[in-house]
């Protein structure tokens, strides 16, 4: 259900005005349940490319805090690389702004912990962005798991082979070295690939198998890049308190790139290629899934998820994409970069999430 446009719309205020804003921002213009009233950013030039954007100039601030001083903004929307997340998410949740965060929402287990009992304490709503919720596929796979299609899941296998990281991302500058880098370089930035990249996968998985993580064993590196240090290359194994088992492998050196993805049920086998679902079960050949969701809109993702969030801001309800759900595929990755540096297998319960 929309919310009715004859509402009064939330003021919005958004903090981070780079590249991964635009999609943000792009939604949120063209929403009648939303008005974006502040911008903060340190370029004064992308404050400035959005508000030529917008039908009513909003409010400019070069320091975040300024804008969680402005009482005109209720939500504030927090688009920044994710060594910051906590730190902000923290700050907007105590000045008793309600946040639509991007993912992750800590670059460690411990912040994202502190973070998650702010929630609760604080009582406001607070979304995770990961708005691969809403595209068709992840969908569409949801819906043939829950009709029973393959039966309980025993194993889902995936692969995401890509290339490197856009090379003109936002230069983090290292406070111990001074050394500037492309922040998604940098392990003190990103707290990993896992966290940065896979953890969407991650998410994926988590709304299929529904059920908590119990242990990781990963491996993985720079191989490839050697002018970083997030990995370039890992993989791992995850298993859930139900018996299901995960299995994953990313690159980001892979040319031409290529993603696979299968579910492994008892009684049947789940394909997913190019958007394209088939259903395997030993009775001749696959058949494609027809899926019996509502045909799709041609939005963005980026508006489901917002109106999904607006929902729960106005009934102060707990949203789909909740800090609670965050944190379980945040598990993984934490757990498999433990994994890593330490070169043994992890349990969620070291993580004390």
């Amino acid at each position: 259900m929309q919310l009715d446009a004859q509402q009064a719309p939330l003021k919005i205020g958004i903090i981070g005005c780079g590249a991964r804003a635009k999609a943000h921002w792009g939604a949120l213009k063209n929403m009648p349940e939303a008005r974006i009233v502040a911008l903060a950013d340190l370029e004064s030039d992308r404050m400035a490319e959005v508000n030529g954007q917008l039908a009513q100039k909003a409010a400019t601030y070069t320091d975040y805090r300024e804008l969680l001083k402005d009482k005109n903004v209720g939500v504030v929307v927090i688009v920044t690389p994710g060594y910051l997340h906590h730190e902000m998410a923290l700050a907007a949740l105590r000045a008793g702004k309600d946040v639509m965060l991007e993912k992750p929402m800590a670059v460690n287990a411990a912040e994202a912990r502190e973070l998650e009992a702010e929630v609760r304490r604080s009582k406001q709503v607070l979304a995770v962005s990961m708005q691969r919720r809403y595209f068709r596929a992840d969908a569409e796979t949801r819906e043939a798991v829950e009709a029973g299609a393959i039966g309980p899941i025993r194993l889902i296998t995936c692969s995401e082979l890509r290339g490197d990281w856009n090379p003109r991302s936002w230069q983090y500058t290292d406070p111990a070295t001074g050394k500037k880098t492309n922040w998604r370089y940098s392990k003190k930035a990103t707290g990993s690939t896992e966290l940065e990249f896979s953890v969407h996968a991650f998410a994926e998985v988590c709304s299929l198998v529904k059920s908590p993580l119990v242990r990781v064993a990963a491996s993985g590196g720079t191989v490839h890049y050697k002018d970083r240090d997030t990995r370039d290359l890992a993989t791992l194994i995850a298993e859930f308190a139900n018996g299901a088992r995960f299995n994953y492998s990313f690159s980001c050196f892979a040319p031409g790139g290529g993603n696979t993805f299968s579910i492994l049920g008892d009684r049947g086998l789940l394909e997913r290629k190019g958007g394209r679902i088939t259903i395997a079960t030993g009775r001749g050949a696959a058949e494609e899934w027809k899926s019996k969701l509502p045909a799709a809109s041609g939005e963005a993702a980026e508006f489901e998820l917002y109106r999904d969030f607006f929902r729960s801001v106005k009934e102060r309800s707990e949203p789909v994409l909740s800090a609670r759900v965050a944190m379980e595929p945040a598990r993984i990755a934490y757990a498999a970069d433990l994994s890593i540096a330490e070169n043994r297998m992890v349990t969620a319960s070291e993580l004390g999430v």
